[in-house]
């Protein structure tokens, strides 16, 4: 089955997050400092614009969000925890 171009595209947005997912979990767990802590926390809100972004679209298309929206907001909400329980 061929993906239409907007397919790939918001494949490929709603995927976003995990690339700063790993970024902050490098930050917090192999650079050291409290710059690296607020990098870290930085990169972690860097990720929920992609995702934001994307419900956005769907919301003005009038579409559902998908398993690649239920992924992106559980990858934020769990890493969340994680950060915070390690980190806060």
């Amino acid at each position: 089955m061929n993906k239409t171009r907007e397919q790939v595209v918001t494949d490929n947005i709603w995927g976003a997050p995990a690339l700063f997912m790993i970024a902050a979990f490098v930050c917090f767990n192999f650079a050291s400092g409290a710059s690296a802590t607020k990098a870290g926390w930085i990169l972690y809100a860097c990720g929920w614009v992609p995702a934001l972004t994307m419900l956005t679209w769907c919301a003005i298309k009038r579409r559902k969000p998908g398993i690649g929206g239920a992924v992106s907001f559980s990858l934020l909400t769990m890493f969340a925890l994680v950060f915070w329980l390690t980190h806060g």
